[in-house]
């Protein structure tokens, strides 16, 4: 067999960029905006995370490349012990993302239900819970937070056993998309290579190594993509302006008009357009933020809501990029888009209270489903015909804003999410 030429090419021009780190990107970025405002946008992770991550991502694709070219080679050895680099890697780059922190929280409160009181062990849930706030801005937390809330009440009735599956829930509730679903389909095609090889089918294990090189490139565009800068200067604005702080809440929300103004320029359609609907949001903002007003707060809030959807979309949209279109990717492509509906339509119902905008966003959501089910195998469906149930409760409550109205939600978005990192 001979190696595609493409695979030094990228080997050559993602691992660069990776290796020059999110710094340089942002810089590259900020380049393109700075006749609008010359504020930076905040980070999700810490320079050496970023840093740990960028050089890891590198290595992955260079040893997937190497694996491709010992299979072409004929050295199957080599293949396989460049794939063990790379799963290694996988697990430092896994280690380094915000989410680490607070899980090790939770694997320790685990350790402790074996010899510690329950008192003891609801100490442990204080770090957990001021992990999930400081990461809340970028990963979805609140099943996590449920989950933690109850683990503690459990261990308030002594019920070890229960508070155990209660952090157990929490730890599989906490997915950073922008790098969890990029890597868990990177890591899935590294082991079908392997098996592949394992079982002397050295075809396959390249087709699966060449979708591996897809997840290392989705890694680094998703982490450092227009929308999810704006969803950063958003969240920073919103903590301004609670503290008052109004000129850097403008300045943070100026910087996220610059990032969205770029994303209006996306090649895909949908992000082109609610970047282009997002900021035209913000606009209407512009003069308000000079005092403290709860109408201009409640905007402010469902516009970083809004942000946040529409980056993890971005995040995930990416996974069914750059290849042939099967029914699977087609109906994948069709829950991210009912997820983001479905997102918009809570931040309408409970942070705005617009009812009828919610309807509105819960009936996009509802096509979209009904579409990803038109293309989806019987298991699939199954579980897409349920989704559309729970949606329909939801519409039904849509002036509800209690707490039973919140976890249907909640519990949506997690099957959504779910599904579409397992597709």
């Amino acid at each position: 067999m001979k190696t595609r030429s493409r695979c030094g090419l990228w080997n050559l021009t993602i691992a660069g960029i990776l290796a020059a780190g999110a710094v340089n990107t942002q810089t590259a970025l900020a380049a393109d905006i700075d006749e609008e405002v010359s504020v930076t946008p905040t980070r999700t992770i810490s320079p050496t995370e970023e840093g740990i991550m960028a050089r890891s991502a590198a290595h992955v694709l260079h040893h997937v490349v190497d694996a491709r070219s010992a299979i072409h080679a004929d050295n199957i050895d080599q293949a396989k012990r460049n794939l063990q680099q790379a799963r290694s890697l996988i697990d430092s780059i896994r280690a380094s993302q915000p989410t680490a922190k607070v899980r090790d929280h939770i694997w320790a409160a685990k350790q402790h239900l074996d010899y510690e009181s329950t008192e003891e062990v609801a100490a442990d849930l204080i770090p957990i819970e001021a992990d999930l706030t400081e990461i809340e801005s970028f990963v979805p937390v609140e099943n996590a937070r449920r989950h933690t809330r109850f683990a503690r009440e459990r261990l308030h009735k002594g019920d070890k056993e229960g508070a155990e599956k209660e952090l157990k829930a929490a730890d599989a509730a906490l997915i950073y998309t922008e790098v969890d679903l990029p890597l868990t389909g990177t890591e899935r095609q590294v082991i079908a290579a392997q098996n592949a090889l394992d079982n002397n089918q050295p075809a396959q294990a390249d087709k699966a190594l060449e979708k591996a090189e897809d997840g290392v490139r989705f890694l680094s565009t998703a982490v450092l993509a227009p929308v999810t800068q704006a969803r950063n200067s958003l969240w920073q604005a919103t903590k301004e302006y609670a503290a008052r702080n109004y000129a850097a809440a403008e300045a943070d929300l100026a910087t996220a008009g610059a990032w969205l103004k770029i994303a209006a320029r996306s090649t895909d359609a949908t992000t082109r357009q609610e970047a282009a609907a997002l900021r035209g949001r913000m606009e209407s903002l512009n003069g308000k933020l000079g005092q403290a007003e709860a109408s201009t707060g409640i905007a402010l809030t469902q516009l970083w809501r809004r942000s946040q959807a529409l980056a993890e979309r971005e995040a995930e949209k990416v996974s069914v990029e750059g290849g042939t279109v099967s029914g699977e990717s087609a109906a994948k492509a069709d829950l991210i888009d009912a997820k983001l509906h479905l997102a918009y339509a809570e931040s309408a119902q409970f942070i705005a209270g617009k009812s009828a905008e919610a309807g509105d966003e819960l009936d996009k959501a509802g096509d979209y489903l009904d579409k990803a089910a038109g293309t989806s195998d019987k298991e699939l469906v199954a579980k897409i015909h349920a989704m559309s149930d729970e949606l329909k409760q939801i519409k039904g409550n849509v002036d509800d804003k209690g707490a039973e109205a919140r976890t249907r939600y909640e519990k949506l978005k997690a099957d959504l999410r779910q599904t579409i990192r397992d597709l």
